[in-house]
């Protein structure tokens, strides 16, 4: 049981890096290659996608449904 809660623990981790990460990379994206650019819609689909796992992983572990 304890091997589970430091997996999901460095799940967790893990998924706050990638949302920071894409974060930075929608940034770079928009000084790079201007707001209207593929490359940022690319790259702000990517974040938000993970954001929202990681909004959903926020309201399951406060016992609300996500």
């Amino acid at each position: 049981m304890q091997r589970k809660s430091g997996q999901e623990r460095l799940n967790r981790i893990q998924l706050i890096g990638r949302v920071q990460l894409a974060y930075e990379q929608v940034k770079d994206a928009m000084q790079r290659y201007g707001r209207n650019s593929p490359a940022v819609t690319l790259a702000k689909r990517r974040f938000a996608v993970l954001n929202r796992a990681l909004a959903m992983l926020a309201l399951e572990e406060a016992g609300q449904p996500a």
